[in-house]
């Protein structure tokens, strides 16, 4: 007998409430804390416009990973359910949550859980993409809850994510850049164009002089690796989506590329790392 399919997926996807409902998945909500203040989830109960207020008043904002307990309480409950579970998680090499999954996973000793690391396909939009897949593919009603896990675990390297970042600051503020070399790119106004690797580490493709060239280059990254139109292109952006949508703007011109999706808000996750005017597209690439 065929056992039901859940699926999960944490708040580094940045998948809505609406999302969430309309396609039948489980959120698990990463933490946030502002320094030496109060904690709350990442369940987007908590404006985003209020979040950068005080990100920009200076205030710093943390992330960490789910507990421990919150796998273990999620896991036992499908076990005693028999129901089976793929769980599409941020990248393992930018937070430690698909290891505290795994663990997870061995202490309750059930057969049926399935985690999948989204590695390439990481976090943001790219994540979100890895989820519509395993809900197409559990929707279909063909594919185990293990076939469903490795199918992802090939899909996830057609997927792609490239942002340009308008601020270093905020990579100065997580320790991801010293401040001398922050405070270098600023004055010589460099834009990190970043992507995902194949390991799902945050690597940067270019650094490009002005916001203008540095979304021609954008839209160049695209022709070199170029979208696949079968599945949707999401158009992301932090705070601000004034320059996501230049550079929509330039895609259709420059490579005839358009989207039906609006643009997406990256959520405190990922954005707090990111700040405020950062933008791009996830999508998925052609076949090779």
């Amino acid at each position: 007998m065929s056992r039901p399919i859940v699926i999960l997926t944490d708040s580094g996807s940045d998948i809505t409430p609406e999302e969430l409902q309309a396609r039948n998945v489980k959120l698990i909500p990463m933490s946030l804390a502002f320094e030496g203040k109060e904690s709350f989830l990442d369940d987007q109960s908590i404006p985003m416009a209020g979040l950068w207020a005080r990100m920009e008043a200076g205030e710093i904002l943390r992330t960490s990973q789910p507990s421990l307990q919150t796998f273990l309480d999620l896991f036992e409950e499908a076990k005693a359910k028999a129901v089976s579970v793929v769980y599409i998680s941020i990248s393992s090499n930018i937070s430690g949550t698909y290891q505290t999954a795994r663990a997870a996973v061995g202490m309750v000793g059930y057969d049926h859980i399935h985690v999948v690391d989204g590695r390439q396909a990481a976090a943001t939009a790219a994540q979100k993409l890895l989820v519509y897949r395993a809900c197409a593919l559990r929707d279909g009603g063909k594919l185990s809850a293990g076939e469903i896990a490795q199918d992802l675990e090939r899909f996830r390297f057609r997927i792609r994510h490239f942002s340009c970042l308008d601020t270093l600051e905020y990579l100065v503020r997580g320790g991801r850049l010293s401040k001398l070399a922050g405070n270098i790119g600023t004055l010589l106004n460099i834009k990190p164009i970043i992507t995902f690797s194949k390991d799902g580490f945050v690597q940067v493709v270019k650094k490009v002089p002005g916001l203008k060239r540095a979304t021609s280059e954008l839209c160049n990254i695209l022709r070199e690796f170029p979208v696949d139109t079968a599945f949707p292109l999401i158009p992301i952006f932090a705070k601000d989506d004034t320059n996501c949508k230049n550079f929509l703007a330039h895609l259709k011109d420059a490579l005839g590329v358009t989207t039906d999706e609006p643009p997406m808000e990256i959520g405190a996750t990922i954005g707090c790392h990111i700040g405020p005017g950062g933008f791009g597209a996830c999508y998925v690439q052609q076949e090779v």
